[in-house]
């Protein structure tokens, strides 16, 4: 035991340690401010939570009692156990100064404590004794039949009050500032008439369009609306070159290259940007990829090397990228095209053209397969995007950095080689049918006589007649509909919706253009922006 001498204290720090509560009140007992503190069994509870917030009840009888959280935080103190010495019988006849002799003990170590920084939040006290409103309690079952006899729920005596609970507390104890976005007043008429002039075309609704949509958004001469040599300007160039370079872009692809040239845009911003110089499928095989306006990927079978292809992280390895979007870690998206770095998203959307693979390179360069662009697969037939898709397959598994990947990939190895088979035997089937059809009419007209000629040929001029009626019907595509048409969204006939409807694709797509659709963020409705961006 140490002695108190100028109020300093020696001794040994032992090792034990325990923790303090800040108890925001003056309690009447020891006993009860454990009570409300939930008792030893819940304080002890509390210490092995993962959340460690120490609940506390002023009124632990009130069971609409609000409690205020006590939050843990490191400390430096020591638990002393304080006592003081009796004078010895002689020198109590002449004490001198009331002199006592303090010593303490330190009895452990506290290297943590809670405190309670809230505020209390306001809450109807009932106006009676605590006991007697608990005694008053009843259960909600003896509130299914109404009791008028003496002595019933309608026998109300002067401590009975009615008991209203808030509709709601404060979801934080803790004040905090609100920043508040002011209302944009502008400064004169003028500027307000140019205003609505710039918002009558500029803020133009970026909209989903449907893939089986007749016509596509015509291109807008943007630099009537946006002052020359403003930043806006400047901004809309570089984007604009961008599409120059190449009509479709994928999000991804688009933000990497602006940071690569020093721009950073708000989501607000760059949807505005794009908005006047491009649109979106809401499906397809081109779904949610930044189209030029004006160009129609449908009808150019050029377009076929900027289509989508999805990659699905396999289910034994999303542990992996659970653990690095908690982080909110990020790759490069050229690391990711390039296979250098393993996708941290479950379902990673990627552009054909962005892949640096050469067997994937050699197949979308070469002559379509298809003589139109289908809704499920676009200008490749469903072998070749199946063996595309297990060759990402194969090489994102190759790049996996940490070992259980093994077996994945000799799997997708094998299954890719079995695919890339079938696909070469598809191909030299279709060239065989090719030459058979080339050899058949050849022989029609040595052969006329023939009547089992003559069918198949007549049949062969009516597939060919309907295949010449079908590029009609594509040409007539080309006939340009209302300005703003295609955003006009409130004088939509029911017939054209009935269309919309009749040309959804048939059960067997379904499924993969339900998948697609999950894959990437929704694009919003563009609404009226003001000068004043930010992010949404």
């Amino acid at each position: 035991m140490g002695v108190i001498k100028d109020g300093t204290i020696s001794g040994v720090i032992p090792e034990a340690e325990g923790f303090l509560v800040h108890y925001p009140a003056y309690p009447s007992s020891i006993s009860r401010a454990i009570h409300t503190l939930g008792g030893i069994q819940s304080i002890l509870k509390t210490r092995t939570s993962q959340a460690n917030k120490l609940e506390l009840r002023f009124r632990p009888e009130d069971p609409y009692s609000h409690p205020a959280f006590g939050e843990l935080r490191p400390s430096n103190s020591l638990l002393l156990k304080i006592s003081k010495t009796k004078p010895p019988r002689a020198s109590h006849t002449s004490p001198q100064n009331g002199e006592h002799h303090l010593c303490a003990d330190i009895v452990a170590r506290v290297p943590e404590a809670y405190f309670f920084d809230g505020m209390a939040d306001y809450q109807h006290v009932i106006p009676v004794h605590a006991d007697i409103a608990r005694r008053k309690k009843r259960n909600w079952s003896e509130l299914e039949e109404p009791h008028f006899d003496k002595g019933g729920l309608m026998d109300l005596d002067h401590e009975d009050v009615m008991i209203i609970v808030p509709p709601i507390f404060a979801p934080k104890d803790v004040p905090e500032n609100l920043v508040l976005r002011p209302p944009t007043v502008l400064g004169s008429k003028k500027k307000q008439e140019e205003v609505v002039q710039h918002v009558e075309v500029d803020t133009e609704p970026v909209l989903a369009i449907d893939f089986d949509i007749k016509e596509i958004p015509k291109k807008v001469n943007w630099e009537e609306y946006v002052p020359q040599g403003s930043e806006q300007w400047e901004s809309q160039m570089v984007v604009s070159r961008m599409f120059d370079e190449r009509p479709i872009w994928s999000k991804d692809s688009l933000t990497e290259r602006l940071l690569d040239k020093g721009l950073t845009f708000s989501h607000g911003m760059l949807r505005r940007l794009l908005s006047r110089i491009s649109y979106y499928f809401s499906s397809g095989p081109f779904l949610r990829f930044w189209i030029k306006k004006g160009y129609d990927p449908r009808k150019d079978p050029d377009s076929r090397i900027y289509q989508r292809i999805d990659y699905r992280v396999p289910v034994p390895l999303r542990s992996y990228c659970d653990a690095h979007s908690a982080n909110k870690s990020t790759h490069r998206w050229e690391d990711i095209c390039a296979f250098r770095a393993f996708p941290y998203k479950f379902q990673t959307s990627l552009q054909l053209f962005e892949l640096v693979d050469d067997y994937i390179q050699s197949e979308i360069n070469k002559p379509p397969s298809q003589a139109t662009c289908t809704f499920g697969t676009g200008w490749f037939s469903q072998h070749m995007i199946n063996c595309i898709r297990q060759r990402l397959m194969v090489r994102f598994l190759s790049v996996f950095p940490k070992p259980g990947a093994e077996n994945l990939l000799r799997a997708a190895t094998s299954r890719f080689e079995k695919l890339k088979k079938e696909c070469g035997r598809n191909v030299t089937k279709l060239d065989g049918e090719e030459c058979q059809q080339a050899n058949s009419g050849l022989e029609e007209n040595e052969e006329p006589d023939n009547a089992e000629d003559e069918e198949e040929a007549a049949e062969g001029n009516d597939s060919d007649e309907e295949w010449e009626e079908e590029l009609d019907l594509a040409g007539d595509i080309d006939m340009p509909l209302p300005s703003h048409s295609y955003i006009n969204m409130e004088n939509i006939s029911r017939t054209h919706l009935q269309e919309l409807f009749g040309s959804f694709p048939s059960n067997e797509i379904d499924g993969d253009k339900g998948q697609a659709n999950g894959s990437d963020e929704e694009y919003h409705i563009y609404e009226d922006d003001s000068d004043n961006y930010s992010d949404e």
